[in-house]
């Protein structure tokens, strides 16, 4: 499970900025609602592969927090980080979906002045505040159920610092929303960078562990 969640999140992951660098528009607000009502087809494109990201993110935190053996037993962090994952998946997905649902049709009406407060680049927006808020309920769920890991070794333990550190930045990023400081909320970008790494390492992790039981059944 976790060498295929991993292969999955790493895959959108790195779609996703390519994605994301290819449909940038760059002016005011304005000018860019202005160009996607012309072409918005990469923008759609681009927010569909970060709305995946949600669901195969809390697969993997899912498998870490009840399927795997650690030395150190937490349940009640393990309960409290999955119960935080809910509302992370539900505040980010409508914040991402409504990019290739709800502001097309908003567009295409010419209603400008609600397609604005649903405008994932206006740090204003519904759509924005919608997804700094999930991360900050992903931040207390990585706190939680990375927990346990930062006292494993290797990889488990890299895993944990991993979650730490981008729960952290996500605290940070949303403070930064809360006092209109855009430096600290620039802290959300490195938060989602660090997802990049933590996925490779869900990888390796899978990948021995799928070694490890295929060895053993050949043994017996």
């Amino acid at each position: 499970m976790l060498l295929y969640g991993g292969m999955a999140l790493l895959v959108v992951i790195v779609l996703w900025p390519v994605f994301m660098m290819a449909s940038r528009i760059d002016g005011p607000i304005e000018e860019q609602l202005l160009l996607l009502c012309s072409d918005s087809s990469l923008y759609q494109v681009n927010f569909f592969i970060a709305s995946l990201i949600a669901p195969v993110f809390l697969f993997i935190m899912i498998v870490l927090a009840l399927f795997m053996e650690t030395g150190k037993k937490t349940p009640v962090l393990d309960i409290l980080g999955t119960a935080f994952l809910i509302p992370y998946l539900i505040l980010v997905s409508i914040s991402y979906t409504s990019q290739y649902v709800l502001l097309p049709s908003l567009l295409e009406a010419h209603n400008t002045g609600t397609a604005r407060l649903w405008f994932f680049d206006n740090p204003g927006s519904i759509a924005y505040f919608l997804n700094q808020l999930g991360y900050l309920f992903l931040a207390i769920a990585m706190c939680s159920l990375g927990w346990k890991y930062l006292f494993e070794t290797g990889l488990f333990k890299f895993a944990g610092i991993l979650l730490w550190s981008s729960g952290i930045l996500s605290v940070v990023a949303f403070a930064g929303l809360a006092i209109g400081s855009s430096a600290l909320n620039a802290a959300t970008f490195l938060s989602g960078i660090l997802i990049l790494p933590f996925a490779i390492v869900v990888v390796f992790i899978g990948r021995r562990m799928r070694h490890e039981t295929i060895y053993i059944y050949q043994r017996t």
